[in-house]
């Protein structure tokens, strides 16, 4: 659920970073960070998993802290070095995908929880 909603936010991005005679190297650049990033974050994931509560929170809290760096950092030497106006457009495209992944996870959580709290929910009549 979580990666259809990023997935249509970039490919509804596309049309939208043409139409105002963006660059497509920034939206090409944004879509490659959103996936890097989504993609690393699965990783850490999964080997989360296996961790103890407390080095798994630490794992994954680490992760995102030096993943969100290294998206800043790629976008400022963009920047710098290659166009303002392609990191800008990478930037957006990214920020988008990543707080529909976000809200697609969360959406995901709280349907997981209600639907367990409900399956745990003894029925008034059934005492």
């Amino acid at each position: 659920m979580a990666t259809v909603a990023s997935l249509i936010v970039v490919a509804l991005a596309l049309p939208i970073v043409l139409a105002l005679g963006g660059a497509l190297n920034g939206w090409v650049l944004g879509t490659a960070l959103w996936l890097a990033n989504w993609s690393i974050q699965l990783t850490t994931a999964k080997h989360a998993l296996r961790m103890g509560q407390t080095a798994a929170v630490g794992v994954t809290g680490i992760s995102f802290v030096i993943r969100a760096w290294t998206v800043a950092a790629i976008l400022f030497i963009t920047a710098l070095k290659f166009s303002e106006e392609v990191a800008l457009i990478a930037g957006v495209v990214f920020l988008a995908a990543f707080t529909a992944d976000l809200i697609g996870r969360g959406a995901a959580f709280a349907i997981r929880e209600k639907n367990r709290e409900q399956a745990t929910t003894v029925p008034e009549d059934a005492e």
